[in-house]
């Protein structure tokens, strides 16, 4: 059990990294429906 929760840890700060990075860039570009799209593809992959 702890692996699996070392996993998701991991993997769950790797996937806020990257929500932060697309949250800057959507700042710079609020209509980029791709940008939108990840951030809700990531947040739902948090989510679980």
């Amino acid at each position: 059990m702890d692996d699996l929760l070392s996993e998701f840890l991991t993997e769950t700060n790797e996937s806020m990294d990257t929500l932060d990075v697309e949250l800057v860039k959507l700042e710079q570009n609020p209509n980029d429906q791709a940008i939108l799209s990840n951030i809700f593809r990531l947040v739902h992959t948090i989510k679980g």
